[in-house]
């Protein structure tokens, strides 16, 4: 089964249109927040290493 997760806050412009896209092709995802001002996840860290924003998808362990 092909997992979806989506890194991102709420107040991200990115994240809405990532969020529109992936409800109106009917995909299934977990949505995780994250609050960049004050903490970063490692799991973002380890996704966006480079340049540490948001929003990432991850699509089966790999970030696009």
């Amino acid at each position: 089964m092909e997992e979806v997760k989506l890194l991102s806050m709420w107040v991200s412009p990115f994240d809405m249109r990532l969020q529109i896209g992936l409800e109106e092709k009917g995909i299934k995802y977990e949505y995780q927040e994250e609050n960049v001002a004050v903490n970063k996840s490692d799991l973002l860290l380890r996704m966006n290493p480079v340049y540490k924003k948001i929003p990432v998808l991850i699509h089966n362990g790999k970030p696009i």
